[in-house]
């Protein structure tokens, strides 16, 4: 019985297999058009990476406005460079505090 299956030759009706492609083909997801802030933001690493940055600029802000109030360079007459620690460093005092 099974040979005889094997040996049986079976046709697919004329239109069935283009009735199944473009069915498929209907079905199929249609890409999306992505958009140049979706680029960026996929280049630099998704969200997480983008807050890392953000938070980054932030700090960067902050210790350029509260520090740089309290060390100074200045370049001397023989123009090597010196830090001149001021008297006070907020927070950033206790960073500097050995033992």
């Amino acid at each position: 019985m099974l040979a005889r299956a094997r040996d049986t030759e079976t046709r697919v009706p004329d239109g069935l297999m283009t009735r199944v492609l473009e069915d498929a083909i209907r079905e199929m997801p249609k890409p999306e058009k992505a958009s140049v802030w979706r680029y960026l933001l996929g280049a630099l690493g998704g969200w997480p990476a983008v807050a890392g940055l953000a938070m980054t600029a932030c700090v960067g802000v902050w210790a350029g406005g509260v520090l740089s109030d309290d060390l100074v360079w200045t370049l001397g007459l023989t123009e090597d460079a010196s830090l001149g620690f001021g008297a006070d460093l907020g927070a950033f005092d206790m960073l500097l505090v050995d033992g």
